[in-house]
């Protein structure tokens, strides 16, 4: 079964401490879907969107690995990824809850490294941050809490 992957598990050397016999195969496009970090990354359907990233062949070992890799923020979803082999149906992995959040930079360096592993553009990873820190600093600041006196109405010490 083909795996796509958009995430961290584009890093080589971390797909393969994971999943020790899962193929390296090609790069490719998913139409549909863009990337959105919850802390983690996950994409979310946009038509007008694409996500880039890659495809791996793996064995049913290698899946139980992920499974338990990714646990139970995320969930498998069947899609198909535009190859330079023409078009190839996948399992992706897509979180089913959450709110943007930005990666911490650990996790976002070992993505833009898997980008480069797969020689993917890094603009695309670094719209989706911008994305999400844009997302963050227009939040409303929280209001201060009102002081509420202590019971018996005194306000300090008495």
């Amino acid at each position: 079964m083909l795996y796509f992957a958009y995430g961290a598990n584009l890093l080589l050397r971390g797909m393969k401490r994971r999943c020790p016999k899962a193929t390296p195969l090609s790069a490719g496009v998913l139409k549909g879907y863009r990337l959105e970090f919850r802390t983690y990354v996950t994409i979310v359907p946009e038509p007008s969107a694409q996500t880039f990233g890659a495809l791996y062949e793996l064995t049913p070992g290698c899946w139980r690995g992920l499974d338990d890799y990714e646990g139970s923020t995320y969930k498998k979803i069947t899609v198909t990824v535009e190859t330079s082999d023409g078009p190839r149906e996948a399992t992706a992995y897509i979180m089913h809850a959450g709110v943007r959040m930005p990666p911490s930079v650990a996790y976002y360096g070992d993505i833009a490294r898997g980008y480069g592993d797969w020689k993917l553009d890094v603009k695309h990873l670094r719209s989706a941050r911008l994305a999400t820190l844009h997302a963050e600093n227009s939040k409303p600041a929280k209001a201060a809490k009102a002081q509420v006196p202590p019971r018996g109405g005194a306000v300090g010490p008495r």
